[in-house]
């Protein structure tokens, strides 16, 4: 039995199991939306060895007069919601060709499949690549290389700079005595790490959401590494040492020194169109686009005065009140945090990625 007919055999049994419905019947009821020659790929949890009797069944027809619509035409097969998306060859190939230009990019690349489309966008890339072949032809690119290592590498590099955003506002919570946001990003930047770790391993992305059961499942051996961060410290606990833990299990997996020290030269906060105003004996900072307004006692004020003129503020001219204050703008969204340059996949060391 080849892989391709044991994933297809697996799904049939889960969908059967959890629905008591056939593939056969699946394909019966979504027969209208196929051309001739066109592919049926299945994806999302169920397809991957996951889900549960309330998660749907994704599946993507596409062929080269197929029509593309980007929200899916929801059907049922008893009590399974199977959900299709329609995609031509040619617009696929238009998404991995620019997947793969971002990734020969070398600015900065987190969350460039952030906005709506682009998510739907990510997940297509995924379900193509990783996806079971149920029926038609099996899909070559046209002028990429292969699909499933741009899938890959995509999500690798995506998940690598989030991790590297996250240990950095991590360490910065806990310096600015914010221990519920320190100890909450120190986690998440691990489970990036996690994320890059295991994608660049060879399993199927599968979205956050089933981070432990793939580790219990596929990578056991991770498990020790997720371990201590699965359970937040209490809010009245010294988070230092949870963040400094994080920050070196992050290292193992990636091979990249996380530490600001190692580069604060490289890390900036961005003024979004904060101004400062005064009433009176009182100081604000105002914000027209985000509609915010946030006052200032006189430590803040003074650290204000020095960054006020500049519209970025690189991290490693700051002061410890300069950088508490550029932390707190950031966590309600008035500042960004930037980059100076992207996380090129060829400077991590995720082969070397080990469970303990």
């Amino acid at each position: 039995m080849t892989d391709r007919d044991a994933r297809q055999v697996d799904l049939s049994d889960r969908v059967e199991r959890y629905h008591g419905v056939s593939l056969a019947a699946v394909m019966e009821v979504i027969a209208y939306l196929r051309d001739p020659n066109d592919s049926v790929i299945a994806g999302g949890s169920l397809a991957l060895g996951l889900g549960n009797q309330r998660s749907d069944l994704d599946l993507v027809v596409c062929g080269e007069s197929t029509e593309s619509s980007r929200m899916p035409l929801e059907h049922w097969v008893d009590s399974l919601r199977v959900d299709v998306w329609r995609r031509a060859q040619r617009d696929i190939d238009e998404v991995f060709e620019r997947a793969e230009a971002k990734l020969s990019d070398d600015g900065p690349f987190s969350n460039a499949f952030g906005d709506l489309n682009e998510q739907t966008d990510l997940k297509l890339l995924h379900r193509i690549a990783f996806g079971i072949l149920l029926d038609g032809p099996a899909l070559e690119p046209a002028s990429t290389r292969d699909y499933h290592a741009i899938a890959r590498d995509l999500v690798v590099r995506e998940y690598a700079e989030r991790m590297r955003d996250l240990a950095a506002v991590a360490q910065l919570a806990a310096a600015a005595g914010d221990s519920v946001g320190a100890s909450f990003n120190a986690r998440l930047a691990v489970e990036s790490a996690l994320q890059a770790a295991m994608t660049a391993r060879g399993l199927p992305f599968t979205g956050d959401k089933w981070l432990r059961e793939r580790l219990r499942q596929d990578l056991p051996e991770l498990s020790s590494t997720y371990a201590p961060f699965a359970v937040l410290p209490d809010a009245d606990e010294d988070a230092g040492s949870f963040v400094a833990a994080a920050v070196e299990a992050c290292h193992r997996l990636t091979g990249r020194d996380l530490s600001l020290s190692a580069h604060s030269g490289e890390v900036m906060f961005r003024n979004t169109d904060l101004r400062l105003m005064e009433m009176g004996t009182e100081r604000f900072l105002v914000s027209v686009r985000h509609g915010a307004l946030w006052e200032l006692d006189d430590r803040e004020i003074e650290a204000w005065r020095k960054l006020e003129g500049d519209d970025s503020w690189r991290l490693a001219a700051l002061d410890d009140d300069q950088s508490s204050l550029c932390y707190r703008l950031h966590q309600r969204g008035l500042a960004a945090l930037d980059w100076a340059r992207g996380l090129p996949i060829e400077e991590l060391q995720l082969e070397k990625a080990v469970g303990a």
